[in-house]
């Protein structure tokens, strides 16, 4: 009967252990085998620029991972009291570093920034992020 017991433990033992074992995603996938997109901003995502002179205001996107096939940008500006969409832009082909001016912004209002980052061969593989400000 110990041996049956013992036996058990020992199938149990290895069980887990190949288990525990097996492949893991290392958290870089981005779909389709491309690694995830990473992007940085000026400004910066998750910000809220301070209210500032103009209707002109510019944008950096910078792809510091890029999928193999490359990347379409897509930048959408809209006031966030009614929605209104008053700035659309769209780079097909994005380089790494992408500068971007969103013009006429109307004064008075907190305007959304969203920033879309597709790969152009896998659109599962996406990164997108968003920052508000406002024109005086």
């Amino acid at each position: 009967m110990k041996k049956f017991i013992l036996l058990g433990l020992a199938v149990l033992l290895v069980l887990s252990a190949a288990v525990s074992c097996k492949k893991k995603k290392n958290g870089n996938e981005g779909g389709c085998g491309e690694q995830a997109i990473k992007v940085t901003t000026i400004p910066a995502i998750n910000t809220v620029d301070p209210p500032a002179p103009g209707t002109d205001f510019p944008l950096v996107v910078n792809i510091e991972t890029m999928p193999p096939s490359g990347a379409t940008v897509i930048v959408n500006a809209k006031t966030e009291n009614n929605g209104t969409v008053f700035f659309t832009e769209t780079r097909d082909k994005a380089l790494t570093s992408n500068s971007f001016t969103i013009t006429k912004t109307p004064p008075g209002v907190s305007c959304l920034v969203t920033i879309t980052v597709t790969s152009a061969t896998c659109n599962t593989n996406t990164w997108s992020g968003t920052y508000r400000y406002t024109a005086k």
